[in-house]
């Protein structure tokens, strides 16, 4: 959480439009993940974009990574894609997180 700005913004596709988490909420919002699911690996799927936009004076980085994870429940393994949208401020903190994946794939039996 050092790399994210002290009022950074954590947004989910798979939570209600336009609401947002602050980092203590994403804090605890991860350790309820990792109670569910043991990480067996992050891998970054080919190379991040960087993006700078003169309106607002934007940075934004988009990424795209494949999760493997293992269901504690039922010891099920799952390769979740996943995409994150991330805008930076001039000092180079995150100020504000886009996560896209599917939250089916992870409850599909």
């Amino acid at each position: 959480m050092s790399y994210y700005g002290e009022n950074a913004e954590f947004y989910d596709i798979n939570t209600e439009w336009g609401k947002t988490r602050t980092k203590a909420e994403e804090r605890a919002n991860i350790g309820q993940f990792r109670d569910l699911f043991e990480i067996k690996s992050i891998d970054m799927v080919g190379y991040p974009d960087y993006l700078e936009y003169e309106m607002d004076n934007g940075r934004e980085v988009l990424s795209w990574w494949k999760m493997n994870l293992v269901r504690k429940s039922d010891k099920k393994a799952i390769t979740l894609p996943v995409h994150l949208s991330m805008g930076f401020d001039e000092n180079g903190k995150i100020i504000s997180e886009s996560a896209y994946y599917s939250e089916s794939m992870l409850m599909k039996e």
